[in-house]
């Protein structure tokens, strides 16, 4: 019975993330898939055979996988060393070089209201289990190579049940990467 509580419950947090995704980019058309690409505002230093291949796609990593749980989890993200990237974000929030958004409203956060987010878990930012990057990829037909540029980033913390497992993932917020 828990096992369904729970699995409802991340079923409707990633349902209630993907429309939020819709509604703050609009539901603007994107350019086909294969659509050779001409000007790519991201890099100049991409070919010019560049094919947007997939536009504004949301790729989740649980960067902390259950060691219990499936062995493929924990591989595929075995090469993760992102502490240093997480603490650099903070870094940059808290000197004010970075401007962060609300995953949920897209309104801007205050380092103040970051540091709110941070006390919810204790400071603790080992609790971030989740990154969900937003990215386009390009496919360069010259080279039979794929590119992902990865726009922003939005960190997930993680979420106990009362058995002390992660059930879910909570947005902290959304920094943009470029």
């Amino acid at each position: 019975m828990r096992k369904t509580v729970a699995s409802l419950l991340l079923i409707m947090l990633i349902m209630s993330c993907n429309e939020r995704g819709r509604e703050s980019k609009g539901e603007a058309a994107s350019e086909p898939a294969g659509t050779v690409v001409t000007s790519i505002p991201v890099s100049d230093s991409l070919p010019t055979d560049a094919m947007l291949i997939a536009g504004d796609v949301v790729t989740e990593v649980i960067i902390k996988p259950d060691p219990e749980g499936d062995p493929w989890e924990t591989e595929k993200v075995a090469g993760y060393r992102g502490a240093d990237f997480v603490e650099s974000i903070f870094e940059r929030i808290y000197d004010g070089t970075l401007t962060v958004y609300d995953y949920h409203s897209g309104e801007v956060l205050s380092a103040d209201d970051v540091r709110k987010i941070e006390e919810d878990f204790g400071g603790d930012r080992s609790l971030i289990g989740k990154l969900s990057f937003t990215e386009d990829w390009y496919y360069f037909p010259s080279s039979n190579s794929l590119h992902k540029i990865a726009k922003s980033v939005t960190f997930g913390y993680e979420l106990y049940n009362n058995l002390g497992k992660v059930y879910a993932y909570r947005a902290a917020f959304r920094a943009d990467l470029n």
